[in-house]
């Protein structure tokens, strides 16, 4: 069985192949065609490559699976619309377009026709073939569950919206997954947090990890906590109710994700570019205790439920991972996963997997990698640096190099093996520098990266030295959850540890990358400890790169000292 799953028309649009149960590709559209999120896009470019790496062609796909259910648009869904728009006043004209545009574009005639017609631009020469509808949420859930490799699990999915839903929890045991409960829109974590995002001056749904980074330059206030508990209640039972008032609903003259109701509360929203205050830290600091405090509440609850101590997370909230942190130290969890590619790119390998497990395949596997994009030969590196008309060495022991300019203070990019799936560079597509050095995270970003001064970087270290530096790990191996450092240790890795003392960790071992394993195993063998700074090879605003070509327009468009792409060594004079 060939199954080739999908997201699409939405955020995050992704394909992923599975044959026969077994994983085969899995890509985001935005690397691809170079628009960051690339949202409401159709994943052309993914789904082509996702043939390609299995030789195969449309005509050979047995089943589409799309992780979103628009067989609800036809009656449900309009009907939801229509109880929200008589109990709330929606005072911004594009909050009703954009309602209005989504019942109109997931009505199911709409999709398969419009699939029909990306498809055989793609090259499908007969008609469409069977397509599935997968609820959102258990697109989600299959993701994080048939991955995690654990045999049963508490499952929960947290986001802005799937069709109905924004927060559902399930029960995974062996091959099934079993719902046990959700709550439905309005009360949405995702709009929730987007509001704060908004208000605060970035973009919501892209830029929501900002607001987790200022949270702890803030401070706990009795006039905050109020407020924020005006928005949100949480009852005993992990049950929280969000007053839509304040976010996508009620009166909106300023902006579309937080209403006139919200601004009064807080007062007037910072505009881009503006200086952060104390004030904006504050919010920032209350909006992340909150989600915290309900996230953990949800997940000790449902873990009393089910009497499962592996816990699994999905969903664009679970991108929170100083939350996913909080969870991780309950004494109820013995273990956690979070899927890497959490956003609505991992519902393409969820509805997958949905489809592959209804038809007597079984797509369970343990995801020690996210590495299941395209990869490039030294036969085709060479030709785009000949074409370039570009200076490269081939250095005996790559490995060695990368380390030693580490060691010496430079900024040094690595393109290697297949690109990642997911927000975060892993090792494949990433910038490296020395962690030990004290202000180095400030020198990667003046001279690449370009972000907010606030925004802390992340290490990666090798599996055998982790656990000095990581307190009470469980889950380390795809920066999705952040942990404390214990203290004795925060000034040995400087560049990496927040302003809190915490850290988001890539745990490497030598089983699952050797070659990433020995460049950061060397570095400890120069500098005494085994760890390096590690950020996505991209700028601020920009998809991580996924092809050569782009690797060099960013290398030479930015203060990186060094290129290793594969076995070749580009260094700038």
């Amino acid at each position: 069985m060939i199954v080739l799953g999908i997201s699409t028309y939405g955020q995050n649009p992704a394909a992923a192949l599975i044959v026969d149960g077994k994983l085969i590709a899995f890509a985001e559209e935005e690397r691809f065609i170079r628009i960051k999120g690339a949202n409401g896009k159709f994943p052309s470019k993914s789904i082509s490559y996702c043939l390609g790496e299995a030789k195969i062609t449309l005509e050979e796909v047995d089943k589409f699976a799309i992780g979103w259910d628009a067989n609800k648009y036809t009656f449900k869904m309009p009907l939801i619309a229509a109880t929200l728009w008589i109990n709330h006043s929606i005072g911004k004209s594009s909050v009703n377009d954009t309602a209005i545009h989504e019942l109109a574009l997931w009505r199911p005639g709409n999709v398969k026709t419009k699939m029909y017609y990306e498809l055989k631009n793609l090259g499908l020469k007969s008609r469409l073939p069977s397509l599935e509808f997968v609820p959102h949420h258990l697109a989600h859930a299959a993701s994080a569950y048939y991955a995690s490799g654990f045999p049963d699990a508490t499952i929960l999915v947290l986001d802005g919206s799937g069709e109905e839903r924004a927060t559902t929890v399930y029960e995974g045991k062996g091959k099934t997954i079993h719902e046990l409960w959700h709550q439905n829109v309005p009360d949405s974590l995702g709009w929730f947090y987007a509001a704060t995002t908004a208000y605060l001056g970035f973009k919501p749904y892209e830029d929501d990890g900002f607001v987790m980074g200022l949270a702890p330059y803030g401070k706990p206030t009795d006039e905050y906590t109020e407020k924020v508990n005006s928005i949100v209640k949480l009852d005993n039972e992990g049950k929280y109710f969000i007053n839509p008032q304040y976010t996508l609903l009620g009166p909106h003259s300023v902006n579309e994700h937080f209403s006139d109701l919200y601004v009064k509360l807080f007062d007037s929203p910072r505009i881009p570019g503006q200086p952060m205050t104390l004030r904006h830290k504050n919010v920032a600091f209350a909006i992340q205790a909150k989600l915290e405090q309900i996230m953990l509440t949800i997940a000790q609850r449902s873990i009393i439920k089910t009497g499962i101590a592996n816990i699994c997370l999905a969903g664009g909230v679970a991108l929170n991972c100083k939350a996913n942190g909080v969870i991780s130290q309950s004494p109820l969890v013995d273990q956690i996963f979070v899927q890497p590619a959490s956003h609505d790119a991992g519902t393409a390998l969820g509805a997958a997997m949905v489809v592959a497990m209804d038809n007597d395949d079984d797509p369970r596997f343990p995801m020690t990698h996210a590495r299941w994009g395209p990869s490039f030969s030294n036969d085709s590196i060479q030709t785009v640096l000949n074409e370039a008309s570009i200076s490269y060495s081939k250095p005996k022991n790559i490995e060695e190099t990368i380390a030693k300019a580490i060691t010496k203070g430079k900024i040094v990019a690595r393109f290697a093996g297949r690109m990642e799936a997911g927000p975060r560079a892993l090792g494949g597509r990433s910038i490296l520098a020395d962690a030990t050095r004290v202000g180095m995270n400030d020198i990667v970003n003046n001279r690449v990266k370009h972000r907010d001064p606030w925004r802390p970087f992340c290490p990666s270290m090798i599996k055998e030295a982790s656990t000095g530096y990581i307190v009470k790990p469980k889950e380390d191996r795809f920066m999705t959850v952040i942990y404390d450092v214990p203290k004795k240790k925060q000034k040995s890795i400087p560049s990496v540890v927040h302003v809190d003392g915490t850290t988001r960790p890539q745990v490497v071992e030598k089983s699952v990358d050797p070659a990433y394993y020995t460049v950061i195993k060397k570095v400890g063998e120069h500098i005494g400890i085994p760890a390096v700074l590690n950020t996505s090879f991209n700028i601020k605003g920009e998809p991580i790169v996924c092809t050569p070509t782009d690797a060099l327009r960013c290398f030479y468009s930015t203060g990186i000292d060094a290129l290793a792409i594969e076995g070749f060594w580009l260094e700038k004079k």
